[in-house]
């Protein structure tokens, strides 16, 4: 064979392969079409959380609604960035029976240091944990 023959043959067999690979992704991606999507929550309704800090006064508000009236409970902690990880400083907490609850609370802080709040609502068992930046 010459040598144009040879290159040409190599050519399209390293071609067929990357169209085989392709092909192959391609299928897989649409096997999980089958995955049905389950709700996250069957008692919290919604969580909305605010964090803001304005000049020396940090303020944390949270609100819980639960689908049904049931025992609710919300737990903030402000915490304070300390040797790359986070140290609660302050914690506040509230709970009652009902289908909402919020709690708001303020704190004079150190403007030069960065806060962030943990945040825990739980209604009738079920926990939802998160964090706020300002």
């Amino acid at each position: 064979m010459t040598k144009a023959v040879k290159k040409s043959l190599s050519v399209l067999l390293v071609l067929a392969m990357l169209f085989s690979a392709f092909a192959i992704t391609a299928f897989c991606e649409t096997e999980d079409e089958g995955v049905k999507v389950t709700p996250r929550f069957t008692t919290i309704s919604t969580v909305s959380t605010s964090f803001t800090i304005s000049g020396i006064k940090a303020t944390a508000f949270v609100g819980l609604t639960a689908q049904y009236e049931t025992s609710l409970s919300i737990k903030i902690e402000l915490q304070k960035e300390k040797s790359g990880g986070y140290e609660t400083i302050e914690s506040w907490a509230k709970s009652a029976t009902s289908t909402y609850l919020n709690l708001e609370e303020s704190k004079l802080i150190n403007i030069f240091s960065d806060y962030r709040i943990k945040v825990t609502c739980i209604a009738d068992g079920e926990k939802h944990i998160t964090y706020d930046y300002p």
